[in-house]
């Protein structure tokens, strides 16, 4: 991927671990089963930057003139492109109490150097953007694990593991002079996450004559305060972008939970995300679709029809489309709760099992991908970390009815 003066790396990794329960000032403490402290530090390299030659100037033959031959560079020579490294720091504490309750948490920092990005350009020039090692970025938050038996009776036992993780995203450089790269709906500033939300503040709609309105603004020069005003014009208002939060979430993670009962046995899995937004293209397409065939989103319904109407939805004109941008009412929480799996199974009685000289038999219902809870009906969050939606499949739901026989 990389030329060859710059084609080696060197990583390396340190760390220790203090087994603090096994200090004298606290081995008295009998319900302390384990206390350990622990921490690393070490540099890692990445090259994905999804071309095998990224530094050469490759050309495509899929050209033909005439007849003959032809042949276009498609990607512009980068020999100065080098590995993206990632600093880590980690922090944490492991402890187990009581016998029955597990404790893990590590807090997390992680700068990312020399990112290996497309970097755009011009596209009067021929293309539109070109591989480049740019700026740096950190990553830090805490992640936690926290296990334990609810109840533990001969009869009865519930096990509980719960999963948290959290994430500080921000873009420390970008380029030489800070200028921010745009891209669509997208923008990477320094100083915010990678990738944030670019667009129009929404002003709602006018319930005179159902005109889409945006907040535009005059920034004074020398203290840089912005006084907004209103506008309908589409044409203005796109020149008014800013940036408006990211998908990236507060807290996301997963549930556990395993039951036995007598010869049954349950396991329910679900997994959660809370905060974060997503740039729902496909429903805004559906809203304000344009092309005869396309089918219309439900909400077009509750678009502005009379004056004194109050609506989120503009005026939709003749021939069914109206003029309206992307702005902040588009992006919708991508907060979830979703039940991932849940197995029921039953193991036959053991004297059943030696009446007929066999060692076990366990009858199980099990169900895949059950439930999803979201902000919007047929939207997933789950498989989409980059804040926007597209035509792909998400898992099917499953169910399957099985017999374990052992013998």
């Amino acid at each position: 991927r990389f030329h060859k003066d710059n084609r080696w790396g060197d990583f390396w990794s340190v760390g220790a671990s203090w087994r603090l329960s096994e200090e004298s000032w606290l081995k008295d403490f009998s319900w302390i089963d384990n206390m350990t402290l622990k921490a690393s530090y070490g540099v890692q390299g990445n090259d994905s930057i999804g071309f095998l030659y990224a530094w050469q100037q490759p050309y495509s033959l899929g050209y033909p003139n005439g007849g003959r031959g032809g042949a276009i560079i498609s990607k512009l020579e980068t020999k100065d492109l080098r590995w993206e490294k990632n600093k880590n720091l980690n922090v944490g504490l492991d402890v187990s109490l009581f016998n029955r309750l597990n404790l893990a948490v590590e807090y997390y920092n992680k700068v990312t150097e020399d990112m290996l990005m497309d970097y755009p350009m011009a596209v009067s020039l021929g293309f539109s953007g070109y591989n480049k090692n740019i700026g740096s970025m950190l990553n830090q938050g805490v992640e936690f694990t926290l296990s334990g038996d609810i109840f533990q009776k001969p009869d009865f036992t519930w096990n509980m593991t719960v999963m948290g993780s959290t994430v500080n995203n921000k873009v420390l450089k970008l380029t030489e002079n800070g200028a921010p790269i745009k891209s669509g709906n997208y923008i990477i500033q320094e100083g915010e996450a990678l990738n944030s939300f670019y667009l129009v503040k929404s002003a709602g709609v006018n319930p005179a004559n159902g005109d889409k309105l945006y907040y535009v603004w005059q920034e004074d020069e020398k203290t840089g305060k912005r006084t907004y005003s209103v506008t309908n014009n589409y044409g203005l208002a796109t020149a008014y972008r800013e940036v408006a939060g990211s998908r990236i979430p507060d807290l996301y993670g997963s549930i556990a939970n395993d039951f036995r009962f007598y010869g049954f046995d349950v396991n329910l899995l679900c997994t959660y995300s809370i905060g974060g937004k997503i740039l729902d293209g496909l429903y805004y397409n559906y809203l304000y679709s344009t092309y005869p065939g396309t089918a219309a989103h439900v909400d077009r319904q509750k678009a502005w029809k009379k004056p004194g109407d109050v609506t989120s939805i503009p005026r939709i004109d003749m021939g069914g489309s109206t003029e309206v941008l992307y702005t902040t009412d588009d992006l919708v929480d991508a907060s979830y709760f979703a039940i991932k799996s849940l197995t029921v199974g039953y193991t036959l009685p053991s004297k059943w099992m030696d009446a007929i000289n066999m060692d076990s038999i366990r009858v199980y219902l099990s169900g895949d991908n059950l439930l999803l809870f979201s902000a919007r009906k047929g939207l997933d969050p789950q498989y989409n970390f980059s804040g926007g939606t597209g035509f792909s499949y998400t898992p099917e739901r499953t169910v399957s009815l099985g017999v374990e026989i052992n013998f």
